[in-house]
């Protein structure tokens, strides 16, 4: 009937209201009181911390009178809905108190983090104590019904990182208005569509106030500085596990309804793994604040601060929208998930490439600055770029040759070849790493049951603009190879001893080499250039001729011109002949010269050329 599909809605138009007359006034109170967020180190923070201090209290007065409603009017069809879900209406209300009256402390005065924990904990058990648990995967994973051991710990869990990404999301520029907003209205629309009102009044009455809030911290300027604060960020991180487990367990919701929250949550998710996993690696505190989060690497890539936050909830939007569809469409949820992956990894590569372009671009203007335009070409100091050719010395050209040396060879392509070069690096270098997968997994095996040392070798390089990356391969060496300090890889040919049996046969096939396929995807490298080296022997080269510095224009390769012909370097006289070919390359190097190295690289490989 219509009178129920309205007042499934009227939530909605009395928390509008509310938030609407309540929270620009409470914002106005943060600023007076000059509540900000505190100091980053030296840098003062300018953004308010309980801009969503009234979000809670509006939730719960359009939520109760909501609820009343059915009862004034007489409502009998809904209040036989309504009334089965005391326990839980009870649930909501209590827990929400809790993490409301902790986050308000937490923003006031701080609180510790084993209280914060607590307190979520004890929160996230009313779910269980309630009998609201996932007790079935509807075929994720190849899961179905779980028991009681697995399905509350899990259901405990996720309530826990679902309340926690909110408050991290909070930090990000209010980005949890947005994410939780997107959340909502899927919720909503569900509840609606497949008659679950209690789950209906619930995101109607948070859509409500999260909603314009979202949007006054998206287009009102002296709005983009506030943040919903832990009272704001952590009742909204229940309200959408409140959905996200009561959905997918209600009987009337599609089976896969799981799938829907996941896609909305993929990307904090991930990010929060991707993060956490990068501080373990180095060595870094778990909680402490950096710059690595899915927001800075947006920044990173030139974006204009005020549209970072649109574009992660459009991103997100587009996670949901997906997932929806293959809910409705009955999709397959492992295939659904697949797909979730698939697009993450797209949209990150994406990201990484065009930070990779701007931080070039950026570099690129700041060394003009100060050097001049023509000492770019080399990435040398200006003074160098004058130096008379007979300095250079040793390259083993006759003498009347000399004078007909430029200061500089700039490079053979063009900007527009420049990126066509690169994206075309991108796209092979991406079908390669996943056909070549199986092979490098082979190959990652077999170094580890010979040895059991790591497979992946890795080592400081200079790269283009003379910046430092790290290569990787697979290791062909023991452990010990450079125990008494640096050494030519190829000083004693492929009867080297301090290669390894795995390493050997891995040598003579040039397999590995494999791993530099990931450096050509992230734009360390290109497929076809001049071969990396080490500082410590590009110091030795630049001493004898200055010119190597020029190789600093473009990306290093897998292979190059000088390979071919030259063959790997293990003395200082055949480094400078190598420069000389790799020179050449640099002033000469098109299209169909990258076609014809490449070509020919391949046919070396095929017929076991040794270089």
């Amino acid at each position: 009937m219509n009178y129920v599909f309205l007042i499934k809605i009227v939530p909605l138009f009395i928390s509008i209201l509310l938030g609407l007359a309540i929270i620009p006034n409470f914002r106005l109170v943060a600023t007076e009181k000059k509540m900000f967020l505190p100091k980053n180190g030296d840098k003062a923070n300018n953004s308010l911390m309980i801009g969503g201090i009234s979000i809670f209290p509006i939730m719960l007065i359009a939520l109760c009178v909501s609820i009343a409603l059915p009862y004034l009017f007489g409502m009998t069809e809904l209040r036989t809905k309504v009334e089965p879900t005391t326990m839980r209406i009870m649930q909501l209300i209590v827990g929400c108190s809790l993490l409301f009256i902790t986050g308000l402390k937490d923003d006031l005065n701080g609180t510790r983090g084993s209280m914060k924990l607590g307190v979520m904990l004890m929160a996230a058990l009313m779910f269980p104590a309630t009998g609201l648990w996932i007790d079935n995967l509807h075929g994720l994973f190849g899961l179905e019904e779980l028991s009681p051991y697995v399905g509350i710990p899990l259901t405990v869990f996720i309530v826990l990182y679902i309340t926690t990404v909110f408050s991290l999301l909070d930090g990000i520029d209010g980005l949890g208005s947005g994410v939780g907003s997107i959340l909502l209205f899927t919720f909503l629309v569900f509840s609606i569509w497949h008659d679950s009102v209690l789950m209906s009044f619930v995101s109607a009455a948070t859509l409500g106030c999260v909603g314009p809030f979202c949007l006054m911290s998206l287009f009102i300027k002296n709005w983009r500085n506030t943040i919903m604060g832990n009272s704001g960020s952590y009742v909204l991180g229940y309200v959408v596990s409140y959905h996200a487990i009561g959905l997918s367990e209600s009987e009337r919701m599609p089976e896969e309804m799981l799938m829907v929250c996941i896609g909305a949550l993929f990307i904090p998710m991930i990010d929060i793994i991707r993060v956490l996993s990068s501080r373990v690696r180095e060595s870094r505190t778990l909680d402490r604040p950096d710059r690595n989060q899915f927001n800075h690497m947006l920044e990173r890539t030139g974006m204009p601060r005020n549209l970072i936050s649109l574009t992660i909830v459009c991103l997100m939007g587009t996670f949901v929208f997906i997932n929806t569809y293959g809910v409705q469409s009955h999709w397959d949820p492992n295939i659904l998930f697949v797909v979730d992956i698939a697009l993450w990894i797209i949209i990150y590569s994406a990201i990484r490439f065009f930070i990779h372009q701007h931080e070039s671009k950026e570099f690129h203007r700041e060394w003009k600055k100060v050097y001049g335009e023509d000492s770019w070409y080399a990435n040398i100091p200006h003074e160098t770029l004058r130096r008379k050719v007979e300095v250079y010395g040793t390259m083993g050209l006759p003498q009347d040759k000399m004078t007909e040396i430029e200061e500089y060879i700039p490079d053979g392509m063009n900007e527009f070849e420049r990126s066509i070069k690169r994206i075309v690096d991108f796209v092979i270098s991406s079908m390669c790493l996943i056909f070549f997968s199986p092979l490098m997994l082979l190959s990652y095996i077999a170094i580890k049951l010979d040895d059991g040392g790591p497979a992946i070798f890795k080592q400081e390089r200079l790269g283009r603009f003379g910046r430092p990356f790290y290569i990787y391969k697979f290791r062909s060496m023991k452990l010990d190879a450079e125990k008494t300090g640096p050494a030519l890889s190829h000083a004693n040919g492929d009867d080297d001893p301090r290669l390894t049996k795995v390493g050997k046969f891995l040598r003579v096939h040039h397999l590995d080499e494999l791993p530099q396929l990931w450096n050509v995807l992230r734009g360390d490298m290109a497929f076809i250039g001049y071969r990396p080296e080490r500082k410590f022997y590009i110091d030795q080269i630049v001493k004898e001729d200055p010119r190597y510095t020029f190789l600093y224009q473009i990306r290093p390769g897998v292979t190059s011109y000088a390979t071919l012909y030259n063959g790997y370097t293990d003395t200082m006289e055949k480094m400078l002949r190598r420069l000389e070919l790799d020179l050449y390359y640099l002033g000469h190097r098109s299209w169909w010269l990258d076609s014809k190295i490449l070509g020919l690289t391949f046919l070396s490989i095929i017929f076991g050329k040794k270089f």
